[in-house]
């Protein structure tokens, strides 16, 4: 291999592992970070540089290791009533408004007039919120995550494990208008089909 190529090869390389250290996941960070590990291990090799080789394949170890760990931690999913004009929905919602409103819109915390919490074991993992246009349908205005939970499992859960509690409700539809394009990749991977750019919805009937 050539000098550049193996220069390049250590380029990219430490890329990647910039880019894990701007991971909001958790496992996500971890796997870019044992990536770009991989890549310093060929990169150390080449360049003949033991001690990196070494280095490099230990961070690749305790990555995975946290990796395999963490998958087979079983967490305690729940959603949780949240009073409208709590103090704690107003800190909550004021501390990721910035975000919230760049993917839902300015008016989706106004509009809505049911909230509840997403909750992972002991901790706040975000907020939902929604309303009836229907007694069937529910449109949802607020679906949102922290960072440390946004690995779609929550949104796996209660929208594909726990529709029991929105059929309970009476729903039988659910249904997103306007949401941002940076949420719409998590939808699909949901079960939610695209309606029209923006639009989305989801059958949860028996």
């Amino acid at each position: 291999m050539s000098p550049i190529m193996v220069e390049t090869l250590g380029y990219a390389a430490s890329f990647i592992i910039l880019v894990s250290l701007t991971m909001k996941s958790i496992v996500r960070l971890r796997w870019i970070n044992a990536a770009g590990s991989l890549l310093f291990v060929a990169f150390a090799l080449l360049t003949r540089s033991i001690p990196t080789v070494v280095m490099n394949l230990g961070i690749i170890g305790i990555d995975l290791f946290y990796v395999f760990r963490m998958a087979r931690i079983r967490s305690e999913y729940r959603m949780v009533h949240a009073e409208r004009h709590s103090a704690f929905l107003s800190f909550f919602y004021e501390r990721h408004r910035e975000e919230i409103e760049g993917i839902f819109g300015e008016e989706a915390f106004s509009e809505s007039t049911n909230f509840a919490w997403f909750a992972v074991d002991d901790e706040i993992a975000g907020l939902f919120a929604w309303k009836e246009t229907t007694p069937t349908e529910c449109r949802i205005l607020i679906d949102y995550v922290t960072g440390r939970y946004r690995d779609t499992r929550v949104g796996r859960y209660f929208f594909e494990d726990r529709l029991s509690s929105f059929r309970e409700k009476g729903y039988a539809l659910f249904r997103y208008v306007n949401v941002g394009e940076s949420h719409w990749k998590y939808l699909r991977k949901i079960g939610f089909t695209e309606d029209s750019p923006g639009c989305f919805s989801k059958k949860i009937g028996d």
